[in-house]
């Protein structure tokens, strides 16, 4: 046989493998990309995590977290067990590595309120990742967020534990971004709804080192990619301060006052609060 007609016959078979390939796996890619549209939609709760997922989860925080955090300090573990009624864990986001070290601090099963972004990443293959694992997903978009409090609700009064971010997006320069008012509405409903207390567990994360301001100037993905590519200069770990539960009631009823209440105490938990000079209000 020719050189010239080997080539012709691999390019043949090569395109035919091509096409089986693309002609038999159609049913998985159809049901893929209605999986992407349904858990990318603002408010979709998928069924909760299976133990499979759960570990499979754990597996991918552990290997992101060795990657670009390095050892990771916990305090104040014991006030995640325990608590008396449904409660939300709300750390504050200033790396795009909380969504990893999270699950790794609440050790089971979660549901994660998560930016629309993250589901949408890669053409939907973020709503692959995460949706199995426990995340729905929130429209940060100002005025279009109900369905996704209506679905934090639902999770609370279901029985399921709640992580959320109440920055929304995570803020890399180590400085606490605005907070929005959602986690105090999802628990002070749930609460109504149940007929019982609920709880808001506030959680500081402080990393050993953080990128300057000027990072807030790029694009997220672009902010995130060039963290993580440069882990040998930002792997300097991290600690986990969780505070006490903290009940519904205690707070005020306004929710913006009971937002900026949950905010001081997230800050009063951060263990280099004194060293840079933040101070509570």
């Amino acid at each position: 046989m020719s050189l010239n007609l080997m080539m012709v016959t691999s390019v043949f078979f090569a395109l035919l493998g091509t096409w089986v390939a693309w002609r038999y796996t159609k049913p998985m890619r159809e049901r893929a990309r209605s999986y992407i549209k349904q858990v990318s939609t603002c408010g979709f709760l998928a069924p909760p995590p299976t133990p499979r997922a759960l570990r499979f989860l754990m597996r991918w925080a552990k290997t992101l977290a060795f990657i670009q955090v390095g050892n990771i300090k916990i305090v104040g573990r014991e006030n995640l067990d325990n608590i008396p009624g449904p409660h939300v864990i709300t750390p504050n986001h200033p790396h795009w590595v909380d969504v990893a070290v999270t699950p790794i601090l609440v050790n089971g099963p979660a549901r994660y309120m998560a930016a629309q972004g993250v589901f949408t990443f890669a053409g939907g293959l973020g709503a692959l990742m995460v949706g199995p694992i426990g995340a729905f997903c929130a429209d940060l978009t100002r005025g279009r967020g109900a369905p996704a409090l209506e679905a934090g609700i639902k999770v609370l009064t279901s029985g399921q534990r709640l992580v959320m971010f109440p920055e929304g997006w995570a803020y890399l320069d180590g400085k606490l971004g605005p907070f929005k008012k959602g986690a105090v509405r999802i628990a002070r409903e749930a609460a109504n709804r149940l007929g019982q207390t609920t709880y808001v567990v506030p959680v500081n994360l402080r990393y050993g080192k953080y990128p300057g301001s000027w990072i807030t100037k790029l694009p997220p993905p672009i902010e995130y990619a060039l963290v993580f590519a440069l882990f040998f200069v930002y792997r300097r770990g991290l600690t986990m301060v969780v505070g006490k539960p903290i009940a519904i009631d205690q707070f005020s009823l306004d929710d913006a006052t009971a937002t900026e209440e949950l905010k001081q105490a997230i800050i009063a938990l951060d263990p280099a609060r004194e060293e840079i000079g933040i101070k509570a209000a």
